[in-house]
């Protein structure tokens, strides 16, 4: 809709430029973009939980850590080839390590990732976007002479307090009530005041909002037990939101600026994109997560928009004539990532096994004359003319379409505070132990480990094979969905393991199955 398409071909004049994004619509969407901005990177910084840092931290941090520097190492030097500017080459690191936490956390979403690589990724988002605003402002004093950098680190760091304060406050105020509209109104004002605090402030600094922002949703989610319904609720509230934001971004992706980028618009692309997937294979060696991570992670963190055009923005108040072909390789940048990014962080998380088969299976009964026949079979159903036997045409989805494939085990060897650990972890009612040969050896719950953890002296003795309970009916992938979710009723479960061959192959969710079900994918049962 935007001169790039549409309006490119029927004129900004008349009634045109009405209808598709004119020139008008320059000053609103921009201001969409800064607020759309702040959302996001709340919900990034509530991903921040302390507790999954004390798991993961330091080897998360590893990983991190060689990515970042492989990425910032490439891109510097391949700046530098192509301009021969000391300056450039010292600012376009922190443009190229910030990832799109909107792109990777929405592609995440879509398809239901869940596992140690969806973690891993948002992990990393995180820390990618908080070295490039903490970075940035220091690196942009330090080669344009635009302050002291020590100052302008002083700045990022306040930002990232007051942030983390209006965010404990608002933790405070949750404590006292309970309502879902009013829980709500909390999130989006936490996000609202700590972009307007910043704003007066700093005004006009886009990387002090985002910075803000960010600790204001890592303090709630490390100081009030309301995070989790706070979070879910302000993005389903705000999500027309992103839309918009995504709209903004399309209206700013100059397709032709690609071809204008030049020499240095490759050596830019090939060098992030490098250093993405260099850093991210050193990085799962060196953390040692060889076991839970692909070498391949770091093509899951390609991602570019919202953070770097709103550093670019700010590179063009601070030094508007020496960084134009920067500015304009980076926005190059952003198209190509944008365009091949999501697919890539869809990419890892199925490769990983982290997504449900069903998520990828195409929802064609809801096209063309297939959904006028869904609606005429849910009112045979309401009207009670429906019988029990499935009238779909088809046998419906099976536990193998609803199955988590990378659930959290246990091994029969663990000692009883890894069993524990491990269950607090999971937040799941039971966990699946494996014996040394990778085999199915049965499950471990919470009331299994009653007798124990009120026994002091059984700490040092038991293992997880003393604890386990054998499932003599554990679920087959190609049994029917409707006939697991009876077992699971008749346990009164919340999940099951699902077993072939005396191995398992995953963990099926009553939920997750309901979920499958009541989309459309359950045929007539």
């Amino acid at each position: 809709m935007g001169p790039q398409g549409l309006l490119a071909v029927f004129g900004p004049d008349g009634a045109s430029g009405a209808l598709f994004l004119g020139e008008g619509t320059v000053g609103p969407l921009h201001a969409i973009e800064q607020l759309a901005i702040g959302f996001i990177l709340f919900g990034v910084g509530a991903e921040f939980r302390f507790e999954t840092f004390r798991r993961i931290g330091i080897p998360a941090l590893t990983l991190s850590a060689a990515e970042i520097g492989a990425t910032g190492l490439l891109v510097g030097l391949a700046v530098w080839l192509g301009t021969g500017d000391v300056r450039l080459a010292l600012v376009a690191p922190a443009l190229a390590v910030a990832s799109a936490p909107s792109a990777t956390l929405v592609t995440l979403r879509e398809v239901e990732a869940e596992g140690p690589v969806t973690r891993a990724l948002i992990l990393c988002v995180g820390h990618n976007n908080l070295a490039a605003l903490l970075s940035f402002p220091i690196l942009l004093a330090l080669a344009f002479g635009g302050g002291d950098g020590m100052f302008a680190a002083a700045g990022v760091l306040g930002a990232l307090v007051a942030g983390a304060a209006l965010g404990v406050a608002a933790a405070v105020g949750l404590e006292s009530i309970d309502g879902r509209r009013e829980l709500v109104l909390v999130g989006i004002l936490v996000v609202l005041a700590t972009l307007g605090l910043l704003h007066w402030a700093s005004p006009g600094s886009t990387g002090l909002g985002m910075i803000g922002c960010f600790g204001a949703g890592l303090a709630i989610a490390n100081s009030s037990p309301h995070a989790d319904r706070v979070v879910r609720y302000v993005e389903n509230t705000v999500y027309p939101l992103y839309v918009l934001f995504f709209i903004a971004v399309g209206r700013d992706l100059h397709i032709e600026s690609i071809a204008g980028a030049g020499v240095l618009g490759i050596l830019f692309v090939g060098a992030r994109a490098l250093g993405k997937y260099a850093g991210g294979r050193i990085g799962v060696r060196l953390s040692g997560l060889e076991d839970e991570l692909s070498p391949s992670f770091g093509t899951g963190l390609m991602c570019q928009a919202g953070v770097a055009l709103g550093l670019v923005a700010a590179l063009e108040v601070a030094a508007p004539e020496e960084t134009a072909a920067l500015r304009d390789v980076v926005i190059a940048s952003v198209v190509v990532f944008e365009l091949i990014g999501p697919w890539l962080v869809r990419r890892t998380a199925v490769g990983a096994g982290e997504v449900k088969l069903a998520n990828l299976m195409p929802h064609t009964e809801a096209r063309g004359f297939d959904a006028l026949r869904w609606v005429v079979l849910e009112l045979r159903r309401n009207l009670g003319l429906l019988g029990t036997k499935s009238e779909s045409g088809s046998s419906g989805p099976t536990v193998g379409h609803a199955m988590r494939r990378r659930p959290t085990t246990l091994a029969e060897t663990d000692p009883f505070t890894r069993v524990m650990k491990r269950l607090a972890e999971s937040h799941a009612d039971l966990l699946p132990v494996i014996d040394s040969a990778g085999g199915f050896k049965g499950v471990i719950s919470y009331e299994d480990v009653k007798s124990a953890l009120y026994d002091p002296s059984l700490h040092g003795l038991v293992i997880a094979d003393d604890l386990t309970t054998a499932v003599p009916d554990a679920l087959d992938p190609d049994a029917p969905l409707h006939l697991a979710l009876e077992l699971m009723d008749r346990r009164q479960v919340h999940s099951w393991p699902v077993v072939k061959d005396g191995r398992l192959l995953g963990m099926m969710r009553r939920s997750d199955a309901y979920g499958l079900m009541r989309r459309g994918l359950g045929g007539g049962k």
